[in-house]
């Protein structure tokens, strides 16, 4: 049975928006809509497991919703998921009112809308990349192996990167810096592999508030990302990471720094 979810906005006349409702239950969602200004208690008891909050147009009026809305995300009793929709601006404006660690995914517009169902579909597997962090306490690790946590908002390459390291180390992937933020809280990893550009908070956010907490200041952190601009990567290493990769890295190669990296070898062998 697929999720019920609540769809939040502040104008459900709006083309995109009914476009996109109408995408969703075409998926076999049932979706209802809620304007902003409803009272967030209304959620307390309702059946809905998914809330999507699309942020254009929200006011400082609002802000009351948004930040009741953390009190329903933190019902433990419940399996809730909260989604934002918006600008890097919107998003940005909204983060104060919202318990960051509570929002599953923020997607960024102009967004479509195969990458919301494609995050979506997750909830309705039997397996999730969350799902391992729920279930940690009943995974035996192999004490052998070393353990990654790889934080990429990329489903498929988190897939994909997967498959790479799964033979060689206890692998765990995380979609958003709020996922891999929790995952920290449980698991003691050996090394994080990030990347630079995702939503709500970015590779740099995370690493920052890694290096604030005397729990994993000296965690390595690895940033696997897509940019090779000269300016982004200075960036990357004023803040100190363990180093830098390329997702254009082949898979071999990849490893093989990774490898490199444990043994106390530069991260790549010169060519």
């Amino acid at each position: 049975m697929k999720a019920k979810i609540a769809f939040v906005c502040n104008d459900a006349r709006h083309f995109l928006i009914r476009s996109m409702v109408k995408d969703l239950r075409s998926a076999g969602y049932e979706v209802e809509i809620f304007p902003s200004v409803i009272n967030v208690s209304h959620f307390a008891s309702s059946d809905h497991s998914v809330f999507i909050i699309y942020l254009d147009g929200f006011t400082g009026e609002d802000k009351q919703f948004l930040s009741g809305i953390s009190t329903v995300m933190s019902d433990k009793r419940r399996e809730l998921r909260l989604y934002l929709i918006g600008t890097d601006e919107d998003i940005r404006q909204a983060s104060p009112y919202i318990e960051q660690t509570l929002v599953t995914h923020a997607f960024r517009r102009p967004i479509s809308m195969e990458s919301i169902l494609k995050e979506l579909s997750i909830i309705n597997t039997s397996y999730s990349y969350d799902s391992s962090m729920k279930h940690f306490e009943e995974k035996q690790l192999n004490t052998a192996k070393k353990t990654l946590l790889i934080v990429d908002d990329d489903d498929i390459y988190l897939r994909t990167i997967e498959s790479w390291f799964s033979d060689d180390y206890n692998v765990y992937t995380a979609a958003s810096v709020t996922s891999a933020i929790s995952m920290l809280k449980m698991i003691p990893f050996d090394l994080v592999l990030l990347d630079y550009e995702m939503p709500l908070l970015s590779g740099l956010d995370f690493i920052r508030l890694m290096k604030s907490d005397p729990s994993t200041e000296k965690l390595p952190i690895i940033f696997l990302t897509a940019k090779d601009d000269k300016d982004i990567i200075l960036e990357i290493l004023q803040e100190g990471p363990a180093g830098y990769l390329l997702k254009s890295t082949s898979p071999l190669l990849l490893r093989h720094s990774i490898k490199n990296f444990f043994e106390g070898k530069p991260l790549r062998d010169k060519e």
